[in-house]
């Protein structure tokens, strides 16, 4: 992948030739002569006539032409690779025009300096170039030249693997783009500025985000020079191959080969072809044509000096070498690139050869060294993670880096390590929301804590899959275990097929779920017999099996053995258990709920993307009346025109026990952080549906809430982000504070999901069994009713997630508070009656 790290190279020159005052003089000619030079392409004869003129001016007075030379002179020297020479050119030009006193010269050549800094991998140097060269531009109101250097700060964090900080100057650049009265150039920054945010999504997993700026950029881009769209084709190439067409990728690569040589950047050249070598190694398996391109990558690399470059291709010469078991020979690369990546300070290649040299070990026997190489790769890795402060740059960015902790794990597997497996279980998942809920506590959760914290009566279940490996870590409070299956890839698909048709109601499901009894192995059912609660941490596709309708021996469905809740790290078996209250007033707030959505008409339909018309919820408001009906507290309901999203996030979310909503919702799983919920229109005039997102229930105070119910479709559903899980709605819902969550794994029939919501709730408040076993209950009661409900389209959908071994605590119903004061008052007259009369009978003895 490329940033545009370029130079406005037209802005540079308007600015030398307005600094000339009268006509032309010889050497402004000799100038415009070696320029025309340049961009022809005629490099070599170009420097000599630079060096010509150079002589002259140094035996004049200082001037902005000796500024000017010096900086074109910086720029060719980069060109051949000798960056050396290009930062104490470029550091001579800057004082040259530091002092005439012409502040805009020097704000050009610091940032020229410190491109050249960041060729020869020297990140520090070159950021603090960028960041002299930004307040001497602010100080002259350059705007143009303020993109420029905000976009090449960002560039140069980005190689050291900041990703925020660099994310956050993309942004400050788009910010001052907006302000440049130029439409010419603020077309040209937009685009630049785009395409590097594009290739930092991509660096971090968000490819379809990448892909979409990619086509726009390149859709519009006229603006842009030969240069610009080789790095556009090149990125793109890179997206294809991501996304599975490598024949697509090495065409791409090829027009931007092209492209790069016309432009005559051999650093681009050098990274496309660095990338042809990656395609016909890892996707189309051509080792040895692979490693002949990534010898000359390094020969290319080499010659100009470019530390980077080189060092990528000893990394991939390294990796073809291990895919072809020439293990010395792929040791030796991965050495190189560790000492290169150290000294050139650069985390991403130090783990990726890390990783290199495990797995080198790994196979040859050193699994002690292995798991060393290993170790240190993941303490880089989370050390660079730690620094993304922003969940929508962390939520994707160990996607690439699972496989080391997989490596890891399948080490101390084979070794039945349970206490290393299940710590790196835990750092390998979920890592965004464990760090929304510890907020602060780094200290690992342990298998022995784990257990400490399970009543005798519970198991938990951790999963881990890899390729066709599963592996189910069992424990309780006694014990602990570990089970491996392999499930190959036609096995998956077909346990995929089934899943996807359950939503429509499959006839013979029950000898189609058959097919997942080696998720919860009998053996295991055999020897917990007093087993009443079961909690799973699913990972990748096991989160969406609903582990209801498991077979569980002797003929039985897990769900009949055992309740069942979920959760996306055990961390949350830390949490606090909630205060006993023990029975609260009948003026207490039990329920919120929100419900019965107002739908656009067709005449109303908006022009927002996110507002499709859905269909009318007929026995939504039903449902939540039937709800408050059970509950003996105050209910506060916001039905049709009243269920606004504003109500909702003003703070009625957080203002009972019990959240419930009752409405649509939408998966995104493409874009997780849009995944939303439907309320009625803000302007009832307009008819525009009003969509509440998930990222921004992750910004709400739950903390009051014992249990949120999501009533709608697909809440239970996202993306699934390789070592962060499933983003769903039970998440944003428990980060938020809500102790439990109740969600669906796929659309649910709207007058079903009344009755089952009425019954749900008749358990959990009215007969106060725990949340769990509420949900239990009423699915047995689905299942054995000889109706179309039995089927397990209509009620296996309810996952409960959080805390589900507690109940919702109870609240004295007004009729009850009352029936208990007659009571009292009656004990009382009784009792003033009897010590009366006991009392006068003394006194008639007296």
């Amino acid at each position: 992948m490329r940033l545009l790290v370029i130079l406005l190279w037209l802005t540079l020159s308007t600015h030398v030739s307005a600094a000339w005052d009268g006509p032309p003089d010889d050497a402004s000619l000799r100038i415009q002569q070696a320029q025309a030079l340049q961009e022809k392409g005629k490099s070599e004869e170009a420097r000599q006539a630079y060096e010509a003129i150079l002589r002259d001016l140094r035996a004049r007075p200082v001037s902005p032409h000796l500024g000017h030379v010096l900086n074109e002179l910086s720029k060719l020297a980069s060109g051949r690779g000798d960056y050396e020479l290009a930062i104490n050119l470029a550091q001579e030009s800057a004082s040259t025009f530091h002092q005439i006193g012409d502040t805009k010269g020097e704000s050009h050549s610091v940032n020229i300096k410190g491109l050249a800094e960041i060729d020869l991998g020297n990140y520090q140097s070159a950021l603090q170039d960028f960041m002299s060269a930004l307040a001497l531009t602010r100080s002259v109101h350059d705007a143009e030249n303020e993109v420029q250097v905000l976009n090449n700060i960002g560039s140069s964090y980005y190689f050291e693997g900041k990703y925020l900080e660099a994310m956050r100057n993309y942004e400050t650049a788009k910010q001052t783009v907006s302000q440049i009265s130029s439409e010419h150039w603020q077309e040209y920054w937009r685009q630049v500025t785009d395409f590097n945010q594009a290739t930092l999504f991509q660096k971090l997993g968000r490819y379809e985000k990448a892909l979409e700026i990619y086509r726009s950029v390149e859709s519009s881009s006229k603006a842009l020079t030969p240069g610009d769209r080789a790095h556009i084709e090149a990125n793109l190439g890179t997206l294809y191959r991501r996304l599975g067409d490598p024949w697509k990728a090495l065409e791409t690569y090829k027009n931007a080969q092209l492209l790069f040589s016309k432009d005559r950047d051999a650093d681009g050249e050098i990274g496309v072809l660095k990338n042809i070598g990656i395609v016909y190694a890892l996707d189309l398996h051509d080792l040895p044509n692979a490693q002949r391109i990534f010898r000359r990558v390094l020969e290319l690399a080499s010659d100009i000096q470019n530390r980077r470059e080189e060092m990528q291709a000893h990394l991939y010469l390294g990796e073809a070498y291990l895919l072809q078991r020439s293990l010395e020979f792929g040791k030796a690369e991965f050495d190189r690139v560790l000492a290169m990546a150290k000294e050139l300070g650069t985390p991403e290649e130090q783990w990726k050869a890390l990783y290199g040299l495990g797995q080198i070990e790994e196979k040859q026997g050193d699994r002690e060294g292995a798991e060393s190489q290993y170790r240190a790769a993941i303490a880089l890795i989370e050390k660079a993670r730690v620094q993304l402060q922003l969940s929508a740059l962390r939520a994707e960015f160990l996607g690439d880096k699972r496989n080391v902790y997989d490596s890891l794990i399948s080490l101390f597997l084979r070794r039945n390590d349970i206490e290393n497996v299940f710590l790196f279980l835990e750092r390998s998942r979920a890592r965004n929301f464990q760090d929304r809920f510890a907020k602060g506590e780094s200290s690992p959760l342990t298998l022995g804590e784990v257990r400490d914290r399970l009543d005798p009566q519970t198991a938990l279940i951790e999963y881990w899959t890899a390729g066709d490996q599963v592996a189910a870590l069992w424990c309780t409070r006694e014990r602990s275990s570990l089970v491996v299956r392999r499930i190959g890839q036609e096995e998956q698909k077909k346990l995929s097929a089934v899943l996807d048709a359950l939503p429509n109601g499959v006839a013979d499901w029950r000898e189609q779920m058959a097919g997942m009894s080696a998720l919860i192995p009998a053996e295991w059912l055999s020897e917990q017999q007093s087993i009443r609660h079961i909690v799973i941490v699913p990972d990748n596709w096991i989160a969406t099996v609903p582990f209801d309708i498991l077979p569980a021996g002797e003929g039985q469905f897990l769900i009949e053995r055992a309740d069942i809740s979920y959760l996306p790290s055990a961390i949350l078996l830390r949490r606090p258990a909630p205060k006993d209250t023990g029975i609260l007033p009948p003026w207490s707030q039990q329920l919120v709920a929100f419900g019965d959505p107002v739908v656009p008409t067709a005449g109303q339909q908006a022009m927002s993307a996110f507002d499709a018309i859905p269909a009318p919820l007929p026995y939504s408001a039903e449902e939540v009346r039937s709800i408050a009906a059970q509950a003996a507290g105050k209910s506060a309901l916001f039905l049709g025109p009243a269920d606004l999203k504003n109500t909702f996030l003003g703070g009625k979310a957080n203002s009972a026990l019990l959240l419930h909503v009752s409405t649509h919702a939408v998966a995104d799983v493409y874009s997780p952080e849009d995944s939303r919920l439907l309320f009625s229109p803000a302007d009832p005039a307009s008819g525009t549906a009003d969509w509440l997102f998930l990222r921004e229930l992750y910004d709400l105070n739950l903390s009051n809430v014992r249990m949120a119910v999501l009533s709608a479709c697909d809440t239970e559903r996202g993306k699934l982000e390789r070592g962060e899980g499933l983003q769903a709605f039970s998440r944003a819902l428990l980060a938020a504070g809500s102790h439990s969550s109740l969600t669906t794994l796929w659309k649910v029939d709207d007058r079903a999901t009344a009755e089952f919501m009425k019954q749900f709730y008749h358990f959990a408040v009215e007969r106060r069994m725990t949340k769990a076993e509420a949900l239990r209950q009423v699915k047995l009661k689905f299942l054995q009713s000889r109706s179309a409900y039995e089927s397990p389209r209509y009620w296996a959908s309810f996952v409960i997630s959080g805390d589900a071994r507690t109940s919702v605590p109870a609240v004295l119903s007004w009729r009850d508070l009352f029936l208990g004061i007659a009571t009292a008052l009656a004990a009382g007259v009784l009792f003033v009656g009897l010590w009366s009369r006991r009392r006068r009978h003394r006194q008639d003895n007296s």
